[in-house]
C-alpha cells in the first residue's frame, strides 16, 4: 500500500511547458507536514498486517524543498517507519537536485526510492521544454543515486516539443544504459492553464495521435522489457480532474493508455502466429498469461475481430494459462 502526499509545483524552479499538477492531480494545495501522522492513521486502518506499506510524496521536486520543509515532512514520517508500520518512504525530484548532502540526509530517514523527472535524454528537447536541467545532470544524478544504493525511478516524456520518434527512441536507449530501477511513460497532454496552451493554440505544438503514441510507447515496451527494466505506468492516472470538460485540451489521452500499448504488442505477437497462412475459416485458440486475457482480446474485442477478418477464421478463443509469460502468445490448436 502507498499513501501518497501531494506537493503540486513545491520546489519546483522552474515553470516546465507541459506541467500544471494542480490540474493533473487535483491538489490545489500542498500537504502539510502536520497532516502526515492523521492521514498515514487513517490509511493503515484500511490495510492488513502482511501488507507492505510506503509512504510517497509525489508532484514537486522533493529535495529542491528547502532543507528545513524537507526535514518537517520526514520527522512526521520517522515515528511510523521506526514502529515499522511503515516500511520506507518514496519521492519525485528533478535530476538537478540530487547532491550528497541532500542524500545521505533522505538515507537517515529510511527513503528508499527516487523517481528522477528526465523525461529526455535530449538537451534541445529539454530546453524548448523549459526543463532547466541537462542530460549530463541525469548521468550524474544517477551514478549518485547508485552509490548511496537508492531504487531509481525515471519518468520519460514521449511527444515533447521539438522530439521526434527517432529522437525518443534515443532517449530510450540512453535510459537502457544508465539502468535505472523502473520507468514511467508519459505521452505529452496539452493540459489546460499551461505555456504549452498557448503554444498549441498558435500552431507552435503538435500534439502526438493516438496512435503514434501507442506506437511509441509499445517500442519503449518491448525494450525496457527486453532490457529487464519495468515499466510500471503508461499513461496519466485517471482522475476525476482530468476527467473535468477543458482540462485536457489535446493529446494522447485515454484512460487505459497502457491497456491499448499491451494490446497493440499481443496483436503483432498473434499474427505473427498466423503469418503465411493460407485464408481459411479456423477456428484457433490462443494461450497467454491471465493477466494479458483482456488486453490480448483487445477493446470492443478490437483484436480478435482484427485477426478474424485479416485471416478469414470464424471463431478466435483467447485462454489463460499460467504457465505462458507475460506478453507472450501460443498458438493451441486448429479446427
Amino acid at each position: 500500500m502507498i499513501i501518497p502526499f501531494f506537493i503540486p509545483h513545491s520546489g519546483c524552479p522552474h515553470q516546465c511547458v507541459f506541467c500544471n499538477q494542480k490540474n493533473i492531480t487535483g491538489q490545489n494545495k500542498s500537504a502539510e507536514a502536520s497532516s502526515v501522522p492523521q492521514k498515514i492513521n487513517d490509511y493503515l486502518k484500511t490495510g492488513t498486517a502482511e501488507e507492505a506499506v510506503q509512504i510517497a510524496f509525489y508532484g514537486g521536486s522533493f529535495t529542491a524543498l528547502p532543507v528545513g520543509t524537507q526535514k518537517a515532512y520526514l520527522e512526521a514520517s520517522r515515528p511510523f517507519i521506526e514502529s515499522g508500520q511503515v516500511k520506507s518512504i518514496r519521492l519525485s525530484t528533478r535530476p538537478d537536485c540530487i547532491t550528497k548532502k541532500v542524500l545521505a540526509l533522505l538515507k537517515g530517514y529510511h527513503v528508499e526510492i527516487i523517481e528522477l523527472g528526465v523525461q529526455s535524454m535530449d538537451d534541445s528537447v529539454l530546453t524548448l521544454s523549459s526543463r532547466g536541467h541537462s542530460s549530463a545532470d541525469t548521468v550524474n544524478a544517477i551514478r549518485l543515486l547508485r552509490e548511496c544504493k537508492f531504487i531509481v525511478g525515471f519518468q520519460l516524456m514521449p511527444g515533447l516539443p521539438g522530439d521526434s520518434a527517432k529522437g525518443f527512441m534515443n532517449t530510450v536507449d540512453k535510459t537502457i544504459a544508465l539502468r535505472p530501477d523502473f520507468v514511467r511513460l508519459y505521452p505529452l497532454l496539452v493540459i489546460k492553464d499551461t505555456p504549452l496552451e498557448g503554444l498549441y493554440k498558435t500552431g507552435q505544438y503538435t500534439p502526438l495521435p493516438l496512435d503514434e503514441a501507442v506506437s511509441l510507447c509499445r517500442q519503449a515496451l518491448v525494450k525496457f522489457e527486453d532490457a529487464d527494466i519495468e515499466v510500471i505506468r503508461i499513461g496519466l492516472q485517471p482522475t476525476e480532474e482530468l476527467g473535468k470538460p477543458g482540462t485536457i485540451l489535446a493529446g494522447p489521452y485515454h484512460p487505459a493508455f497502457r491497456q491499448l500499448v499491451e494490446s497493440s504488442i499481443l496483436l503483432d505477437r498473434m499474427k505473427a502466429l498466423l503469418t503465411n497462412r493460407k485464408p481459411s475459416r479456423l477456428e484457433l485458440t490462443f494461450l497467454v498469461n491471465p493477466c494479458d486475457i483482456s488486453a490480448a482480446v483487445g477493446q470492443k474485442r478490437s483484436n480478435t475481430e482484427c485477426l478474424k477478418n485479416q485471416f478469414a477464421l470464424k471463431t478466435i478463443h483467447v485462454r489463460s494459462d499460467r504457465s505462458v509469460p507475460r506478453r507472450t502468445v501460443k498458438l493451441l490448436k486448429e479446427k
